[in-house]
């Protein structure tokens, strides 16, 4: 786990990097793997054969009554007129009702137009990125086999990106999220997507199937079942359309059917009888399932007539992950190959499974119908007890992977196969079933997706564990233990922190009685509770936390151990956090130099810390110390890790924007369009890096002042992000906000309010009113306010959100009085200055010296004590206040000169004429040298000390 800082984190609850190790994607929960440039060029230069592509099955000769929606298809994509325009579209409708075969239509018919079709199965993330890696596996097997599944995945992302005209199609997907990050990153090609979801698709457009025409469903049980086409004036097509009737005219029941009619030579009328009841009306209409269920009630009674292997098989199957199973993964339950080919051979007769080629498919309703017992239509469905399918799906998977005349273990190959199938059989665990049998599938899984810091997608896998050990006689022995704190592992990595901490809190208080408050298990607890607490905006309790964590592992593994060093790095962005920077640097100067002796200077975390450590150089306002440190790791990163390395890209956006708070515009500006067009060369020009990217670039110009080119940058941004991530994405909500800001820059600050108004209600719908994103968005709307001269809607609004923050988070917490700034400068405008002394005193005593808040507070309270006409307040203020300015700006910006003018004003007035004369006469040397004699400021510096001396 990992805790946020000044690196990468923006937010309250945002969580940096690790280390360098890990490159973390702005799209939700997704990393991006490093490839080496020598990886990328092989991406490029590798080709597809014609044709390629790994579609599960022919098309069906018998597709009748889909016609229409075939067209449709073919007109959205419109692959005659070239295929590598990005379209996404969706094919959506129940379970049975043939989205799949539609899609599978669709791809034969148009093949000749993409340079790959690929079928990528989609019902969980872990089975669209073990889909895309076979894409790798198939174009570059040699290299495939020596890496692990991200960076295959990575890989064939790339290698997308560098081959436009394929078309990707995404089968079952559940979850709308699950496919929004590849349809925005993968770009180039055509999506199809298969979904019993209608809605939910920001970005492509829906196409509805619903069940067959009541003469389409007839026929096309007519020709399944009779292998001929039908007459339709014949008594036995008025028997077929009877029965197709019964069945909801749904494809996967009418196929069922028609193969059982076939093979049999059963009747239309006699299998109408055996069915029983007809079609019951669900609430939402036809219930797939019910229907299925009767349907393979008859076909399942002559299945086992037939081979008892074929239904110890089918049960099997029921419980691994309904795409590609290998035969070879089946061999224990049938050893003689002859036997398995042949019970394969009984099942496909049937319909019941597709096993054309080296792998099995089985349709996914039928596993839900046989893991059932009793079904929903309340049939006894099974031959077997369903807890033996189970048993022998558990056997054929450790024979896979723990065989007992192993020399060694599993080749990664071989776990890459068996992945989605452990993943199927720890999400569907039957109430009250004992699964300690498959503990050891789960535990090494779980461990390796742990070692690819996919913590994630092992969620499911520490959840499974966590229960079988709930089962168990002692639940607090060191293994479950380990297992729960894995959980809440999995549990951050999901953003589900407040969970986490919760069962954090307890692994510390069982590992510390069972084994000790200074074991290292304990203390690596501690130290994530502790993160956990930070990335919840608890800054406070995580401070605490993860001191006597640090404590702990310097007394136990030594000061300079890894883990010591990474406990005292989190220690550090608490203090950064909490207005602390100066006690940052300090401690982050400190593991730099034990991080280069311990580790050597190249090494990542080495770096990581020089990069932390210059995000609090900045925040102390030590500006040109933070710029050049910046800058070597810039250079450190490309010489170590090259030019184009995700990790090289972050240390240009960091530097950027320092030279941007350095005030050195067009340094930022430059640096800002070269890290587009690296991101578009190494991601592509649609990838949410890339977006990001340029966000970032009209951030930069908007503060050089190119107001115009900065809104027109983030229009284009915006409707990209919807576009690829979404409406409600994080990134889409972030440009939507930047663009409200820089069009109240731009004098469009009706525009801007309408923009900001509707940004509040999205937050608070997406995330919740007392959520940080959402009090920086209310925040953010009465700076708008404040901007279109709506004061006191802009007081009311911040003032709502300084209540809402000093409730969560304390009066004295940085964002809190973040707040109060920005209510003190609405004060200032109005012309307020009792007020915003009142503010600023607070604030800065509260922020302490050493914050660059409070340099810039020092500016606005020199300003306001002159207008009220403390003097003696404006000089001490304001020497403080040049001081700073001088640092941060440079002693030749406009504002540092203004302020000069102002406390040469101030002397001359308190009867120090000798030093308000010699800071004029310098500052008027100044002013002709930076803006030039003529300048209407340097005219007026010459006046005002022309009528001191006469």
């Amino acid at each position: 786990m990992t805790a946020p800082g000044p690196h990468h984190a923006s937010g309250a609850r945002s969580v940096a990097a690790d280390a360098l190790s890990g490159f973390v994607n702005t799209g939700d929960h997704v990393n991006v793997t490093v490839l080496t440039q020598q990886d990328l060029q092989s991406a490029k230069e590798v080709g597809a054969p014609p044709h390629a592509g790994n579609l599960p099955y022919s098309p069906d000769r018998a597709f009748v009554g889909r016609d229409a929606q075939l067209d449709q298809l073919c007109e959205l994509f419109r692959p005659d007129e070239g295929v590598e325009q990005t379209r996404s579209h969706v094919v959506h409708g129940m379970g049975g009702i043939g989205k799949s075969t539609l899609a599978v239509h669709y791809a034969h018919r148009n093949r000749e137009h993409y340079s790959l079709l690929w079928w990528v199965t989609a019902d969980s993330p872990a089975q669209i990125d073990a889909s895309l890696a076979s894409i790798t596996a198939y174009l570059h097997p040699q290299w495939a086999a020596g890496v692990g599944t991200e960076a295959r995945v990575a890989w064939a992302s790339v290698w997308l990106q560098w081959h436009p005209g394929w078309l990707l199609i995404f089968d079952n997907v559940d979850e709308p999220r699950d496919v929004e990050p590849y349809l925005g990153g993968l770009t180039g090609g055509h999506h199809l997507i298969t979904s019993r979801r209608a809605h939910g698709w920001s970005t492509a457009r829906a196409v509805g199937l619903d069940v067959l025409d009541d003469a389409s469903a007839a026929d096309l049980l007519h020709e399944l079942a009779c292998g001929e086409a039908p007459d339709r004036r014949s008594p036995r097509y008025a028997d077929a359309r009877a029965l197709s009737t019964a069945l909801g005219n749904l494809p996967l029941a009418l196929h069922q059917a028609g193969a059982y009619l076939r093979q049999t030579g059963t009747t239309f009328v006699s299998f109408h009888n055996d069915l029983g009841l007809m079609l019951d009306e669900a609430a939402s209409g036809i219930d797939p399932e019910r229907t299925i269920a009767r349907v393979w009630n008859v076909t399942l009674a002559a299945v086992e007539e037939q081979s008892d292997a074929a239904i110890t098989l089918l049960y099997a199957l029921a419980w691994l992950s309904p795409d590609d199973c290998p035969r070879g993964l089946l061999t224990p339950l049938c050893p003689d190959g002859r036997a398995l080919n042949k019970a394969l051979g009984v099942l496909s007769t049937y319909n019941l499974v597709h096993a054309t080629g080296p792998a099995v498919r089985i349709h996914r309703l039928l596993q839900i119908t046989l893991r059932r017992t009793p079904d929903p239509a309340g049939l006894s469905l099974t031959p077997l007890p369903a807890a033996r399918g189970r048993a022998e799906a558990t056997r054929v998977l450790r024979h896979a992977l723990h065989p007992e005349d192993a020399a060694g273990p599993a080749s990664r190959a071989t776990w890459d196969l068996c992945m989605p199938h452990i993943l199927t059989l720890v999400a569907t665990v039957p109430d009250g079933y004992d699964d300690a049998p498959a503990l050891p599938l789960y535990l090494d899984a779980g461990e390796r997706f742990h070692e690819q810091d996919m913590d994630d997608q092992a969620l499911p896998l520490w959840e499974g564990i966590v229960r079988v050990y709930e089962r168990l006689p002692r639940p607090d022995t060191p293994e479950v233990l380990h297992a729960r704190h894995r959980l809440a592992g999995g549990l951050v990595a999901s953003g589900e922190s407040h969970r986490a901490a919760g069962l954090l809190d307890e692994v510390v208080a069982d590992r510390a009685e069972l084994l000790g408050a200074d074991h290292p298990d304990t203390l690596e607890s501690l130290n994530d509770l502790g993160v956990c607490r930070v990335s919840e905006g608890d800054v406070r309790s995580g401070e605490a936390l993860l001191s006597r964590a640090a404590r702990g592992r310097e007394r136990v593994l030594g000061r300079s151990h890894p883990q010591t060093l990474k406990s005292r790095s989190y220690l550090a962005t608490c203090y950064a956090l909490q207005g602390r920077a100066d006690e940052a640097v300090v401690l982050l100067e400190q593991l730099v130099a034990e991080a280069a002796h311990a580790l050597g200077p190249d090494h990542l975390g080495t770096l990581e810390y020089r990069v932390l450590l210059a995000g609090s150089l900045m925040v102390t306002a030590r500006l040109d110390e933070a710029v050049r440190l910046q800058e070597a790791v810039m250079a450190d990163c490309e010489r170590v890790l090259g030019g184009d390395d995700p990790h090289t890209l972050a240390a240009r956006a960091d530097l950027s924007g320092y030279y941007d708070l350095a005030m050195r515009k067009q340094d930022a500006i430059a640096l800002r369009e070269r890290l587009v067009r690296d991101h578009e060369r190494v991601f592509g020009a649609d990838h949410p890096d890339t977006v990001a990217a340029r966000i970032a670039l009209a951030n930069a110009y908007g503060a050089g002042g190119q107001q115009e080119a900065a809104v027109a940058l983030l229009e284009v941004a915006v409707a990209d992000c919807v576009r690829h991530l979404g409406a409600d994405h994080s990134l889409t909500l972030g440009a939507r906000a930047r663009l409200a800001y820089s069009l109240v820059k731009a004098d469009r600050a009706a525009e801007a309010v309408t923009l900001g108004e509707e940004l509040v209600a999205d937050h608070e719908r997406v995330f919740g009113a007392d959520h940080h994103e959402s009090l920086e968005a209310r925040g953010s709307l009465a700076d708008i306010y404040r901007y279109a001269g709506r004061f006191d809607e802009a007081i009311g609004l911040h003032e709502q959100v300084i209540a809402h923050r000093t409730r969560l988070l304390g009066a004295d917490d940085l964002f809190t009085l973040m707040a109060w700034s920005n209510l003190a400068f609405v004060h200032f405008d109005m012309g307020r200055f009792e007020d915003v002394v009142s503010i600023g005193e607070s604030v800065t005593a509260a922020l302490g010296g050493a914050h660059l808040l409070t340099s810039y507070f020092r500016y606005v309270l020199t300003v306001s004590y002159a207008e009220l006409g403390n003097l003696e307040e404006t000089i001490a203020h304001g020497v403080q206040a040049l001081a700073d300015f001088e640092h941060i700006q440079g002693a030749d910006h406009s504002d540092v000169l203004l302020l000069r003018r102002l406390l040469s004003c101030c002397y001359w007035l308190v009867g120090q004429q000798e030093k308000a004369v010699e800071l004029m006469e310098h500052l008027i040397a100044d002013s002709e040298r930076v803006l030039g004699p003529d300048h209407p400021d340097t005219v007026s510096f010459r006046e005002e000390l022309r009528e001191w001396s006469g």
